[in-house]
């Protein structure tokens, strides 16, 4: 798997090259997103610093806008977002159909409300086909 992308809450998605918030300081690369020039102009003013609050600032403001950041790490896949982790789940599963194997550990962090699930790729699966997600998701 890529290292990483950003997922649009749409289920589009673009492979990014670089570290996230600095791939999308970019204004061409925002727009390949759909972020509006508002958003965009904004982060373009916050100085990117490695693991500092400009960095923090950069991917909250495009959080905020239903963008969910994925990092590849080996065997297993983590998705950073602020939506309701339901949606996410909705948002990013084909590009999982697309991208993971049945045993790829899939960890889903809600920046917003510290909410975190983590589960094999095959399970979530399971959980959808048989409409228990709801379920699971109740538990987190």
């Amino acid at each position: 798997m890529r290292e990483g992308c950003w997922i649009r809450s749409t289920g589009d998605w673009h492979w990014i090259t670089t570290e996230h918030a600095s791939w999308i300081l970019k204004p061409e690369n925002g727009r390949l997103l759909g972020l509006p020039e508002e958003i965009q102009s904004k982060i373009s003013t916050i100085p990117w610093d490695f693991n500092g609050p400009g960095r923090e600032a950069i991917l909250h403001l495009a959080m905020g806008e239903g963008l969910i950041r994925m990092r590849g790490h080996g065997a297993s896949v983590t998705f950073e977002y602020t939506l309701p982790m339901a949606a996410v789940i909705h948002s990013v599963s084909i590009f999982m159909g697309q991208n993971c194997g049945l045993l790829t550990w899939c960890k889903f962090n809600n920046l917003r409300n510290g909410q975190s699930l983590g589960i094999f790729y095959q399970d979530l699966c399971e959980a959808i086909a048989k409409e228990t997600l709801s379920d699971l998701l109740a538990r987190v």
